[in-house]
């Protein structure tokens, strides 16, 4: 396996990128043992808070399983008041909109796609797997989104 080309579609859903010799529930086992070495990216949990200090909800809609995206939270100290598993591109445009989100962070173009598509501000951030093509707003890193967000948020 080349280790760049699979960090690069990394999040995608499975059958997209693993290769069809690989076992998906294996990858996903394997996967979920590696958990103990999750990381908050830069930021993140400066976010989340920053998002609580403006009266609302701190909710993830990710790809990742519920296993995987409780354990990576878990693990990355980050405490969350919705998490919406399972969802890659167009399946996150109902959990946006179901939690009233206004805007939405993502790192890659089907993201900021499903962000739009939900009527929410697309912010895009450079994970490093992959470039937020179509954002409406872009940061460097969640370490500028509390500034941004402080400026911005609507009021009640």
């Amino acid at each position: 396996l080349d280790i760049d080309t699979l960090m690069s579609a990394y999040g995608l859903p499975l059958p997209r990128w693993l290769p069809a010799c690989i076992d998906g529930a294996l990858f996903r086992t394997l996967q979920a043992q590696d958990i103990a070495l999750a990381v908050a990216m830069p930021g993140a949990g400066a976010a989340l808070a920053a998002v609580r200090e403006a009266g609302a909800r701190a909710v993830v809609v990710t790809s990742a399983p519920l296993a995987i995206a409780l354990g990576m939270l878990r693990v990355a100290g980050l405490r969350v008041d919705g998490l919406h598993p399972d969802a890659w591109g167009a399946q996150k445009v109902e959990p946006i909109r179901a939690e009233k989100c206004w805007a939405f962070v993502g790192d890659h173009p089907d993201d900021m796609l499903a962000g739009r598509q939900a009527g929410a501000i697309a912010i895009g951030v450079n994970s490093g797997t992959s470039q937020p093509t179509g954002a409406q707003v872009e940061l460097e890193d969640l370490t500028a989104f509390p500034s941004w967000l402080a400026d911005r948020a609507p009021t009640s």
